[in-house]
């Protein structure tokens, strides 16, 4: 048992000491590489793209809209000759061309709401990046800090096996000289089993975190992490906190409160934008046309006439009365001819008000009217929900600080009794078992300061992310 138990010792310190090429990180760097790889924030991120783009579609609403047509026609059969009037039966080809724009002058104000509620949404959803960038930033922090404290146990543990160790080594040449028993000898080698132990499960603890911290970065699995372990002591003596002095801050600088006041803002502009369909729009518009058509002809005559034909007789002298006969020939008349000879305009003013459609506007007003009294709500809730989450992170620090100041007492006082029973021990006027027991009692001193200064440490990361204050090491 204690073989395999060496062997996985064995094992787990090789995992923990072998050096690869890898990347060293600081907390700053862990966050900032989160930032940049994260996939819920990158998924934000989108969200606001897409928030932006309505933004510009909101906009472009009020622009005059321009179209263009085009078409080539075929009339087959019996049709009337737009240009002579008469009936004519034969195959004509047509092409009509046209332009047209308008612009809506007024809609009871209804694209100016529209442009306020997008960009009310876009600006929250702004925040809501930042909301989530904050919460991968604790997350982060709470993952590295496990992993600093992982690295000091295990460092700690390391240091007390070896202390054991040469214990074991003179208690073995008192046994082999004769003047010592086995027993303590046997105890001894409890104790180190014991140790190894906890290396092992501290060398656990420190590569679970690393795994958390790798995943929350997005970091590569075939990329090596190392971190800098930074000091972080002055962070424990952090300036005292005051919860309506954090809120008031608060206020002022989470995303989160900020979200949801430009949400509530959208609401309102959302309730104004649907009042708007109760009045009615005014819209201005023009167009430009013209038309080619094969049954287009133009007639020329001949200069010189080909014969004469008899109109009449004169009353008086019985004389011929006669005119001259022309040849008359006719063709279609040109494509750029009718083109720029048949172009047509038109302009005008339109006026429409929607006067009764089954109140429908009525009731899409009121279901916006409790959409923004959700909105409000949920500020409130935000405002309360902090609120107690602030007084939450003001009392966890408070008793992390004074959980902390005691562990800090009960080490020296663990250190200072193991110090004087090693030595009577040392001197073989003790026990081993009173040497075991203060050792023990020395060891869960030691691992409750480090729970308890990294505790301290995450819950002033905490009060100092409520100020608005960025971590920096």
């Amino acid at each position: 048992m204690n073989r395999q138990l060496f062997s996985l010792i064995g094992l787990l310190a090789c995992i923990y000491t072998t050096k690869v090429s890898a990347q060293k990180f600081t907390l700053k760097q862990c966050i900032d590489y989160a930032w940049s790889n994260n996939l819920d924030i990158k998924q934000s991120e989108l969200n606001n793209a897409s928030a932006n783009i309505d933004v510009k579609a909101s906009k472009a609403i009020l622009l005059p809209n321009l179209s263009a047509s085009a078409g080539q026609n075929y009339q087959f059969g019996r049709t009337v000759d737009r240009f002579t009037n008469t009936f004519i039966n034969q195959t004509i080809r047509s092409n009509n061309f046209g332009l047209s724009a308008g612009v809506l002058l007024f809609s009871g104000f209804q694209n100016q709401n529209n442009i306020k509620q997008k960009r009310f949404t876009q600006e929250a959803s702004e925040e809501t990046i930042q909301y989530t960038k904050n919460l991968i930033a604790l997350n982060i922090s709470s993952s590295f800090l496990q992993a600093i404290q992982g690295i000091e146990s295990i460092n700690n543990a390391q240091l007390q096996i070896a202390s054991t160790q040469q214990r074991i080594e003179k208690a073995q040449k008192q046994v082999d000289a004769g003047v010592a028993d086995l027993s303590n000898l046997l105890t001894l080698k409890a104790q180190v089993a014991n140790e190894q132990l906890n290396l092992v499960n501290a060398i656990n603890n420190k590569n679970v975190a690393m795994l958390s911290l790798r995943n929350l970065m997005q970091l590569p699995i075939d990329e090596a992490l190392d971190i800098i372990i930074p000091s972080v002591e002055s962070i424990t003596s952090t300036k005292n906190p005051v919860v309506l002095e954090i809120y008031e801050t608060a206020l002022n600088n989470l995303p989160q409160i900020k979200s949801a006041i430009k949400q509530s803002e959208a609401a309102n502009a959302q309730t104004n934008y649907t009042k708007g369909a109760l009045s009615p729009s005014i819209s201005l518009y023009g167009s430009l046309s013209t038309v080619y058509s094969q049954s287009a002809q133009k007639y020329a005559y001949s200069a010189n006439p080909i014969g004469y034909q008899t109109i009449g007789i004169t009353q008086n002298s019985n004389e011929l009365v006669v005119q001259p006969i022309y040849a008359i020939t006719k063709e279609t008349i040109k494509f750029g001819d009718q083109f720029k000879n048949n172009i047509g305009q038109g302009a005008g003013l339109s006026f429409s008000w929607n006067l009764f459609n089954g109140f429908q506007v009525q009731n899409s007003i009121q279901k916006a009217k409790i959409n923004q009294l959700i909105s409000d709500m949920n500020l409130q809730k935000q405002k309360n929900t902090l609120m107690n989450d602030i007084n939450t992170a003001v009392n966890s620090y408070n008793a992390a600080k004074a959980r902390y100041d005691a562990s800090l007492n009960n080490v020296d006082a663990q250190k200072t009794s193991l110090d004087y029973i090693q030595k009577r021990f040392d001197a073989g006027v003790t026990t081993t078992f009173d040497f075991i027991n203060a050792k023990n009692g020395y060891l869960q001193a030691q691992s409750n300061e480090l729970q308890a200064k990294y505790e301290l440490i995450f819950r002033a990361l905490i009060i100092e992310y409520y100020r608005g204050n960025t971590i920096t090491f």
